[in-house]
This record gives C-alpha cells, structure tokens and sequence, in this order.
C-alpha cells in the first residue's frame, strides 16, 4: 500500500454536529450564480498535494432546488471550508454520470455507449475495455482502492463486476434497492463478491460506516456512492433528521438528504484527519420536482452540487466550467497517477489548476441522454438529448424519432431556459455563440 500524506488536516477539526454554518453560501449559489464571482485571494491559492489520498463521495439525485430546501451542516461547512463549483455537469441520470466518472468519456463514446436504461432489456453493463476504468489506472500504478455503496453499472448477478474495475475491495448494494420504505432497512449487500441479506440496519449508516473503515484502512482511493436520497421515499430514522412534516415524497426526499449529510459529517470527520482530499457531488438533478430535474439536459437536470475540501485546496466560489468527467483526470493527478494516453479519461480534464484557484479555461462542458444502452446514438433513429453549455449561453438538441429541434439559451439571463433565443433575431454575441456550439456538437 502506499502511503500518502500522513499531516492532518486542520479544515476538519472543527466540523459542527447539526450546526447550520454555511446553508446561506449554497442558497446563493443555486439563486445567485451569475452574479458570483469570486477568486481565491492570492495567498489562498496552493497546490494540491500530490501523491496524497482521494475520497470521491457522490449522493444520488440532488439538484440545488433540494439542497437550498434542506438544511445539511455538512455540506455547508464543506463549502465553507472548501471550493464550491457552480457550474458542474452530469449527465441526466445515474448509470451514465456513473460511467462518465469511471472512465473519463461522454457516455455516447464509441466504447462506452451507456445510454438510457430500458426496463424490459434489463442488459445495462459498463464496458471493461478497451477504456481503462479509473481504479484499473489507480491499482496498476501501485495504489490501493475501495469502493462502497451503489454501484449501478452491471446486473445484479454480475457481483464481480466492481473487481473487474480495479476496485480492490467492494462492500455495498448494486443495484437500487427495491420495495417500500423497508428498501433501507431490508436489502441484499456484496462484499467482494459474497452475497448476504443485511435487515434492520439502515442503508445509508451501513454505507458510511464501511466507508469509515476503509478510510481508516488507509486506502488510496475510496469512492463511496450513496443510495440517498434515491426512492424508495421513507422517513429515516429519527435521530438522522429534523424535518417536522414527512407526508410527502418531497419531504421524505429532504429527511433522506438531511440523515445522508449527518452520516457524512462521520465520515468527513475522519477523512480531513487523515488527509484526504474529499470530493463530493451529486451524479444527476433533483427527482422529487414538478417539472425538469432529473432526467431532463436543462440546468436543473444537469447542473448540480459539487464541493472539494482537503490539502491544498482553495477555500471559495468556483464558476469554471466543469465535468463529471474530469473527476477521472483530477483523481490520477491528485494520487500522482500518469493520465496520459488514448484509453486513460479521453475526454477529460484535471481540475487541480481549479482546485488551487487558478483559472482553467474550459470553454464547454456537454451533456447527454439517448435511448438503448449499447447502441451508438449517431447510427440510430432513436432519441438523443443534447446540450452544449458555454459560460453564457447553452445549445440544447433534442431528437425524437420524428423530429429534430435545436434551442439556444443565455443561462445568464434566463437561468430557467424559458427563453428560446432562436425565435427571434440573435445578437451578435448570441450569433457567435451559437456557430461554436454548434461546431462543438458537430465534433461530438
């Protein structure tokens, strides 16, 4: 195994037990993005360690409208300690972002191609080759990797899969888990390819304390995935949340946030103890919303929260550009793994430049959704949802199987999208933007 950096982190000893401390910084992100813009000053900006340890925590189906409803003292002190990034893009939905993270590609990449589940097909399976997945390239450089919690790119028979990966250890669920609000309780969980029913334990705490061990194990990578605060909608146990009224899904969506971002708080603990360099996000929009979110390539499906904290990590509001799949570059870079070369994150790009405070320049991020897992978007008639967002304006495409429409959108101006541009006259600048993204779709 080898070690990293053995300092402790300061930015995690004073973390607050349910003390909101920051909840206002993620409200303004969500209703005051364009108008933030705010560099680190020059004595905060620092090089990430490299050679150090990476602790990828992704929560499942959290678009800002959720966050900014929820209190969640952890994440406000991660963003209030840490870099929160305004502008990060997944894809619409989980097993996509899901393959994105792990090999650095758009999922209508030739050798990826994980589109949209399909209910009857059942046939969803993530790729092994010829991309290297992300903890192949962390295990063969000598590192030693772990991954806890849901997995969501094999069958549920396929328990191996996670190994296949690189992943060293597996402990978790692979699938959703099914049913009424017994799902948290009640539920089938691998541990390195050994099948067992776990009951009367709640799945989020099961998740965080696996996690724990793995990272006082002293592994290099540690991913943790959530199941929380995916449905089955339920009310947590009680002592994991505050929200007073839980009759709606809604309502049991923020309680299943509330109880993920106490449990972090265990986890985050440990972790700026020992080292880590902690990336959170989540991999798609909100699910519980009328209108948009989570499967939809608008803002509010694709846009979500994504915060690091750790050594050398510049404390404040980060509007760059950015991508699920540069976590692929950025993690090879921060445990001082080579990322070069045409099977190692294709399209990705390191955001340790933007970790330290530094401008990145990235001048789009692209995001997608499109029918049949397997299938190549560009040689079927099937639908294809696409969008192409800049730092001002965003080109959505949306084909059906009779149809192709094209919109354009100052995202600056009209965050919700309701403005179409091309029904009339564009400006200039609209002019300008619109030819290069439209060239940039073109390459894609």
């Amino acid at each position: 195994m080898r070690t990293g950096s053995s300092s402790t982190s300061s930015q995690g000893s004073d973390l607050p037990d349910l003390v909101p401390s920051f909840h206002a910084l993620l409200a303004g992100v969500a209703a005051l993005a364009p108008q933030l813009v705010a560099p680190a000053p020059q004595d905060a900006v620092r090089t990430p360690v490299a050679t150090g340890r990476v602790l990828l925590v992704d929560i499942d189906d959290v678009g800002y409208d959720l966050l900014v409803d929820t209190p969640t003292p952890t994440l406000d002190w991660i963003a209030a300690h840490g870099r929160a990034f305004t502008r990060f893009v997944t894809a619409p939905s989980c097993s996509p972002t899901r393959a994105m993270l792990m090999t650095g590609a758009h999922a209508s990449h030739p050798d990826l191609l994980l589109g949209q589940i399909i209910a009857p097909k059942l046939r969803y399976r993530m790729p092994i080759g010829p991309l290297e997945p992300l903890a192949q390239a962390v295990a063969d450089a000598g590192c030693t990797t772990a991954k806890i919690g849901k997995w969501h790119l094999a069958r549920r028979f396929e328990t191996d899969h996670p190994h296949q990966c690189g992943w060293q250890h597996y402990s978790g669920v692979l699938s959703n888990v099914t049913g009424s609000d017994e799902g948290y309780l009640c539920y089938e969980k691998i541990v390195n390819g050994s099948s067992s029913w776990v009951r009367d334990r709640y799945l989020t705490t099961d998740e965080t304390d696996d996690a724990i061990e793995c990272v006082r194990a002293g592994f290099d990578l540690v991913s943790v995935s959530y199941h929380a605060p995916h449905r089955p909608w339920h009310v947590p146990p009680a002592h994991l949340h505050s929200i007073p009224d839980t009759t709606s899904e809604r309502d049991q969506a923020r309680a299943m946030l509330q109880a993920c971002d106490r449990e972090l708080g265990r986890l985050v603990r440990v972790a700026t103890a020992a080292g880590y360099t902690i990336l959170v996000f989540s991999d798609n929009g909100t699910a519980v919303r009328i209108g948009g979110g989570k499967g939809s390539v608008h803002d509010d499906g694709v846009v979500v929260p994504f915060l690091a904290i750790g050594p050398g990590v510049a404390p404040g509001i980060d509007r760059e550009l950015v991508s699920v799949v540069d976590l692929y570059d950025t993690t090879l870079e921060l445990l001082g793994v080579d990322a070069t070369g045409p099977t190692r994150g294709p399209q990705s790009r390191s955001l340790v430049p933007a970790l330290a405070g530094r401008p990145l320049g990235r001048t789009f991020a692209y995001t997608e959704r499109f029918q049949g897992l397997g299938e190549d978007p560009r040689a079927s008639n099937g639908w294809w949802h696409r969008a192409v967002r800049g730092t001002r304006f965003k080109l959505c495409s949306i084909r059906t199987r009779t149809a192709l429409e094209i919109s354009l959108y100052d995202v600056v101006a009209d965050p919700d999208e309701a403005v179409d541009l091309l029904a009339a006259p564009l400006s200039p600048d609209a002019m300008g933007a619109y030819r290069r993204l439209m060239a940039v779709l073109a390459g894609l």
